[in-house]
């Protein structure tokens, strides 16, 4: 799951569209379903304390948006 361009600006949007979310990696289940993953983003993106990019976002912002977030390090577990 990815947003096209263009981007909203927002510390777990990078510029190519990936979300920095767990639930897209990590903590993925099954189970989980197309509703549950939308009310998850939009309560990451509600919860936005300001408008800045992630603070990796000049490392991350050429790559393919939509793939693997395994290796991702979760900045925030607070969203």
């Amino acid at each position: 799951v990815y947003f096209l361009p263009p981007t909203p600006k927002h510390e777990h949007v990078y510029t190519n569209g990936d979300i920095c979310l767990s639930l897209l990696g990590k903590d993925w289940r099954p189970t989980m379903t197309g509703q549950s993953l939308a009310v998850s983003i939009l309560s990451l993106l509600s919860s936005a304390r300001e408008k800045s990019l992630p603070m990796d976002n000049a490392a991350h912002s050429q790559n393919k948006p939509g793939g693997n977030q395994d290796n991702w390090i979760y900045h925030d577990d607070n969203c």
